[in-house]
């Protein structure tokens, strides 16, 4: 089930397929001129460095607003796999660095607007898409074990969101994000999160758990891997966001930073932020 390293997100899939369309149509522009191959090296420089000003502007901004999440280290805050970046301030930089090029060299804009065009309107369509291929879903209809050894719903109808994180011991980014969803989970008492293990014996887990001195509460085992399937899973950890009445609200394939985890909990349920915010005033 757990596709390991082969497994990517949606997201840098798109982004990359964009960057690629941009160049094949930016070059395609720019050998149409008498310098073709010098105007398509340019083109291809442009576009690297709208991509890595953009990125980089995208990050900034994000690790400036979480800046507590990354508790100071700044190994934390260059570790970009956390996926942890402002779309709006990225776009605005690279739009920043095209115009620049435009006024600039006015040999390059022709090609580089196709580009830019080509790029984005990949990117729009693909997300659309992506979008739109995802059928409404609601909370797994499916039996997980609780600390007990009791069966019970995944489902909990408690009139709060619901996070369920997808996980096992032998996953190191499962292991990576163990303690920032323990110590979510212990702050957001407005959002339930589960931990549902995939496929191995209470035993595992606990020992597991305590070697690390990890305290969750809601750990729950999946010994057949239902909800994995329910949820079409293509690998661990796999987190998933349902609103108060279980309608799926969106899932993350990877591990997430504590910087990220709030960020997608201010994303996907702005109404329990809000009033997170307001009880710490």
């Amino acid at each position: 089930m757990n596709l390991g390293f082969i497994s990517l997100p949606v997201g840098p899939l798109i982004l990359f397929a964009s960057v690629i369309v941009a160049l094949v149509a930016g070059r395609f522009a720019a050998r149409r001129r008498r310098d073709g191959e010098a105007a398509a090296a340019n083109i291809d420089q442009s576009i690297f460095n709208t991509l890595i000003v953009g990125l980089i502007v995208a990050r900034l901004v994000f690790v400036g607003r979480y800046l507590p999440g990354y508790e100071g280290s700044i190994g934390k805050m260059l570790d970009f796999r956390d996926r942890g970046f402002d779309l709006f301030a990225g776009a605005a930089a690279g739009a920043c660095v095209v115009a620049w090029i435009m006024l600039r060299r006015r040999a390059l804009r022709k090609p580089l607007f196709v580009a830019v065009a080509a790029g984005v309107a990949t990117w729009s369509v693909a997300s659309a898409a992506a979008q739109f291929a995802q059928a409404p879903q609601t909370v797994p209809q499916v039996s997980v074990i609780d600390s007990s050894g009791q069966p019970r719903p995944l489902a909990r109808n408690d009139g709060k969101p619901l996070v369920v994180n997808l996980w096992a011991t032998w996953c190191p980014p499962c292991q990576a994000e163990m303690p920032v969803l323990a110590q979510a989970q212990a702050a957001n008492g407005r959002v339930d999160v589960v931990f549902v293990n995939q496929g191995e014996a209470r035993a595992t887990v606990d020992d597991y758990l305590d070697s690390r001195g990890i305290h969750i509460a809601n750990s729950m085992l999946d010994p057949n891997l239902a909800v994995a399937r329910a949820v079409d899973a293509a690998g661990f950890p796999t987190t998933l966001f349902y609103d108060a009445r279980g309608r799926l609200v969106a899932r993350h394939l990877g591990p997430f930073s504590r910087a990220t985890f709030e960020a997608a909990l201010e994303q996907f349920y702005p109404a329990d932020s809000a009033q997170k915010q307001e009880a710490a005033r």
